[in-house]
């Protein structure tokens, strides 16, 4: 008797191509993913960068704005009441990236440091841009920033705070008997380049810090450079008082020989 032939049986389990296909199908769609989280995360960055930019200009999120930095603001009807605060924070930061601009032609961006807080504007000028060594009579130079810097502080009613700032290295003459007049000094002799050219004194103050406040450590001399500074700071403060203060060139130190 002749034996059955038995047909070989298929082994359990999907087919090999189902498999290839599932993991070409997997792959797909992990790609898509990936672009997909890709593009929240950069939708994510952009929001973050428009909200600091608000908080910096004081601007709520329902005030969208487009801003073009190669036009002048526009000298049109006045604003409403509502959009007041908006206006002058564009007119403001106009007149931040043209003194950056300056700065980058005339290659003062190293001796210039502009920074824009939530606060404020916070600029620091190194003292031998402004002074000779050991003096507080503004130079040419330091002048010619001074006078470029007043459209971006003469824009606004906002309060303007110069500090001035040295190194640890005393300095003991008739004139300065120590760092905190010689400071003081310059400080006021900036907050007073400013009054000459047309901003309110109560709008102004001036501080003298001598060599306590120092940004970088004074036992190097690239640190003592960064030390020696004036600083000037815009305030944003929109429900800051309006009136005259009882001291707008206060110094720590006020009295010093002449």
């Amino acid at each position: 008797m002749a034996k059955k032939k038995f047909k070989p049986q298929p082994e359990p389990g999907v087919a090999p191509w189902v498999v290839t296909y599932g993991d070409m199908m997997s792959l797909l769609l992990t790609f898509f993913v990936l672009l997909l989280s890709f593009s929240s995360m950069q939708e994510v960055k952009f929001k973050k960068a428009v909200e600091s930019l608000q908080r910096a200009l004081g601007v709520f999120a329902q005030s969208e704005t487009i801003i073009e930095f190669d036009q002048e603001p526009s000298q049109g009807e006045a604003a409403p009441r509502n959009q007041t605060i908006q206006t002058t924070r564009e007119e403001v930061l106009y007149e931040f990236r043209k003194m950056e601009q300056y700065l980058l032609e005339n290659d003062l961006d190293i001796e210039v440091d502009l920074t824009m807080t939530p606060d404020g504007i916070n600029i620091k000028i190194k003292d031998s841009l402004l002074f000779a060594s050991g003096k507080a009579k503004l130079q040419k130079a330091g002048i010619g920033v001074l006078d470029n810097l007043f459209g971006l502080l003469d824009g606004n009613p906002n309060n303007i705070r110069v500090s001035g700032h040295t190194d640890s290295v005393p300095i003991h003459t008739r004139q300065f008997p120590s760092n905190w007049e010689l400071s003081a000094a310059r400080a006021i002799a900036v907050a007073r380049h400013f009054n000459e050219m047309g901003i309110s004194p109560d709008r102004l103050s001036a501080t003298g810090y001598g060599e306590y406040r120092p940004i970088e450590s004074n036992s190097t001399a690239e640190g003592r450079s960064m030390n020696r500074r004036v600083e000037i700071f815009l305030k944003y403060e929109d429900d800051q008082p309006t009136g005259n203060l009882d001291l707008p060139l206060e110094s720590e130190v006020m009295n010093y020989g002449g």
